[in-house]
């Protein structure tokens, strides 16, 4: 039996590879006890890649079941290639991975495009299913798997399957037992979970995956696997995929004790090392423990490279802080955070928080939702006077996403109480909901877009200057800059396309809208004439 997994990774990323399959990989390798013997191959492509270059290598592979990791970046990709196959393969297709729900396949043009769709964690699934395969192959009825669907006679065949993995140790180390080739991650990028599940079961996510709890992998796993991948093969960077970090803090805080032991006692250098976590969910110990990671006591960058006509955020600002912290905020505003199933900002802890930050200068990724349900142009743009502040500074990042609305995720079946029109094709971006009409918000994703060229640049302490100057509100220093913007540049994306995102506003509108111009549009003097 041969079986291929298709990874389609994403475009630019520094990793050429999907974590998934491999782990899917290891775990069949390790249980799989059928009496014919199974190959498992792993195809990596680029998701840009072109269709006729992904089929011909894989026809070549000869592969009896194809499995696919279905992720937001490559599913219209994946659903063109299976089609594609079809017709020139006798392959058995396997979809599985976070794009695919009950729903997402029920609403496909072709339900049947797919063989077989593993619901939610994979590894025992994946194997239960080629168990039933194989006994199917041989006349043998052994009973449909739970946790995969199939679409039967114009009907969808589905069994829940609540059990799941507690002990993640069951699940091999794709590193430390050579599950994935070194090549691609040798002096490149490698991924780490240290657990599954999240306590919040926010509407708009599925990596919470609706588990009753979080599940971990013990830390001499993490611990082995941490000294392979910094010690022998020298990464350039570690993420931590896991939702919450420091879930468990005491456990967080022996983590970073452990690569601090890497970094002092054996004298390496550290990776880039990046994990999420929420501002009310760690101590000062955790923060203390953070800034005894970087490679220089004290760290203002932004103040001290020049601005460029290129994203500069996560390299040239953030040099030597070795761990960038994302913490979610999403909203400023109680309702919208309300409405999705998050907890609305204290204030006051927040406030703390930042300051702590501050005092021990470490360095945060702070991610905002563009588009949640009740969230309104207003209450948006308040809550960007709230957090803006924060950064004036330091070298903090801005990150805002628009809402997406995930296929499986909670929000999916409230878009009609909302009135959240969205695109049923990926990357399934909101276009508008009933508080955020749509012109209000591709106006306030363009703005957005300037926010974002400036404060995460050199630009940043010009910017804060501006306002003071000005004595004007960030959102009306905005306005003015995205005005004198459409005048001077009016063939920019930016001003002739009627959306742009956040695709754009990581890329291309640093080359758009030169760093010189928006200096010279930020000194005090010009300002105060122009604006």
């Amino acid at each position: 039996m041969k079986f291929t997994f298709v990874n389609l990774y994403p475009t630019g990323t520094m990793a050429q590879y999907l974590l998934s399959s491999y782990l899917l990989k290891g775990y069949l390798h390790k249980f799989w006890d059928g009496e014919n013997k199974l190959t498992i191959d792993v195809l990596n492509f680029s998701a840009d890649a072109g269709a006729a270059e992904i089929c011909g290598e894989i026809i070549k592979d000869k592969p009896d079941y194809l499995g696919y990791s279905a992720y937001v970046w490559n599913i219209e990709k994946i659903l063109d290639l299976v089609k594609i196959l079809r017709g020139r393969l006798n392959s058995i297709h396997i979809l599985g991975g976070p794009e695919i729900s009950l729903g997402r396949i029920s609403s496909l043009p072709d339900p049947a495009l797919g063989d077989y769709y593993v619901i939610g964690e994979g590894e025992r699934r994946l194997l239960h299913l080629l168990r039933f395969l194989e006994g199917k192959s041989k006349g043998l009825n052994s009973g449909f798997p739970k946790g995969v669907a199939r679409w039967d006679n114009n009907r969808m065949a589905y069994e829940e399957d609540t059990s799941r993995i507690t002990n993640l140790d069951e699940i091999p180390s794709v590193y430390l037992d050579g599950v994935l080739d070194e090549r691609l991650y040798a002096r490149q990028q490698a991924f780490v979970e240290t657990q599954r599940g999240c306590r919040f079961k926010c509407k708009y996510c599925v990596y919470h995956k609706n588990l009753p709890s979080i599940s971990y992998y013990s830390l001499q796993r993490i611990f082995d696997e941490l000294e392979h991948l910094i010690v022998k093969e020298q990464i350039m960077a570690l993420r931590i995929l896991d939702a919450i970090f420091p879930s468990d803090l005491d456990r967080a805080n022996e983590i970073i004790k452990y690569l601090l032991e890497l970094k002092d006692g054996r004298k390496i250098r550290l990776p880039w090392i990046f994990w999420e976590f929420r501002y009310d969910g760690i101590g000062e110990e955790f923060i203390r423990l953070t800034t005894s990671l970087k490679n220089r006591a004290k760290i203002l960058n932004t103040y001290e490279i020049p601005p460029l006509d290129r994203p500069q955020f996560y390299s040239d600002m953030l040099n030597d802080y070795t761990v960038i912290s994302s913490v979610g905020v999403e909203s400023c505003y109680k309702q919208a955070l309300n409405a999705v199933g998050r907890p609305g900002i204290d204030t006051k802890k927040f406030d703390t928080f930042m300051n702590m930050v501050r005092e021990y200068n470490i360095v945060l990724k702070i991610d905002l939702i563009l588009g949640l349900p009740l969230e309104t142009f207003d209450s948006y743009f308040q809550g960007l006077e709230f957090l803006l502040p924060y950064f004036k500074d330091t070298d903090h990042v801005l990150n805002i996403h628009r809402l997406q609305i995930i296929p499986g995720c909670a929000l999916e079946n409230l878009c009609d109480k909302y009135e959240i029109e969205y695109s049923k094709d990926a990357p399934h971006l909101v276009t508008s909901t009933k508080s955020f009409p749509q012109e209000e918000l591709e106006h306030a994703s363009k703005l957005s877009a300037i926010l974002f060229r400036i404060v995460n640049s050199p630009l940043r302490r010009q910017f804060f200057e501006a306002r003071e100057q000005t004595g004007k509100g960030f959102y009306g220093l905005i306005e003015d800059i995205f005005k004198r913007v459409a005048e001077e540049f009016p063939k920019t994306q930016l001003v002739q396309n009627e959306r742009v995102d956040d695709i754009y506003w990581n890329d291309d509108i640093f080359s758009e809208i030169p760093s010189r111009w928006l200096t010279g549009l930020l000194e005090k003097r010009y300002l105060q004439k122009e604006c």
